[in-house]
């Protein structure tokens, strides 16, 4: 029998809170991540930068936008970016448009953060690092998808930032009865268990994605997103 007080809005307290959590939880595991990918220079540390400048501001909107969205619309927000996301992975319909020499996005510095700014608004409202957008536009520049899952990783870190700060401070507002441990929407206990894990399988993972054909590995991260976003409009 479901709690009333979810009937009441509280759940949507709850998945503010969820996506908030997972935001400072990606700021510890993006740190090593990104550190990991450095040493086997996969980071266009050109483009950290400039991206990184939209994506705080993003993030903070975003952050500040969520809190204003229904429990359902960020259900179906997530599900169909992941998906559509997932499905281009897959597909691999914009590398086949940008081909190495001749990227089909452009990715002069003055454009840079203006994509930085959709990523991390986007990526605020889902409560992810980024890279399910970044890969693909890196990807779309001309860049291979391991240099896109580098560069993502370290652009991660300004997201997850900015966008835990914001659902840190507009959780305050609420009134609902938030844990105890929890600072607005981020629940720290859970962050903290989170990233001791995923700090140290953050550099598995980068390893596994320089050992892997780029194919295989593309195609992976799309099923993986498509089944994430199927999980989460199941529940």
């Amino acid at each position: 029998i479901r709690d009333p007080l979810w009937s009441r809005g509280l759940g949507d307290v709850y998945k503010r809170q969820a996506i908030g959590t997972s935001l400072a939880s990606i700021l510890f595991s993006a740190v090593s991540s990104t550190l990991s990918h450095h040493n086997k220079k996969s980071v266009e540390w050109s483009l950290v930068i400039p991206l990184s400048i939209g994506m705080i501001l993003g993030a903070l909107v975003g952050a500040g936008y969520a809190a204003t969205l229904s429990n359902n619309n960020l259900k179906w927000i997530i599900t169909i970016f992941l998906i559509v996301i997932g499905i281009e992975m897959i597909s691999g319909f914009t590398q086949t448009l940008a081909k190495k020499d001749k990227g089909m996005m452009l990715l002069a510095k003055p454009v840079v953060p203006l994509h930085g700014s959709w990523i991390g608004f986007l990526s605020s409202i889902i409560g992810i690092g980024g890279g399910s957008f970044t890969t693909p536009l890196m990807i779309a520049g001309g860049y291979n998808i391991r240099n896109g899952i580098g560069t993502a990783a370290a652009c991660g870190v300004p997201i997850a930032a900015a966008g835990a700060i914001g659902y840190m401070y507009y959780g305050q507002m609420t009134d609902a009865n938030l844990p105890t441990g929890a600072v607005g929407y981020v629940f720290w206990p859970a962050v903290i268990s989170i990233s001791l894990a995923s700090i140290f399988t953050a550099k598995l993972g980068a390893n596994i994605s320089h050992s892997i054909p780029e194919k295989a590995l593309k195609v992976s991260f799309g099923v993986f997103l498509i089944i994430v976003g199927i999980l989460v409009i199941a529940n």
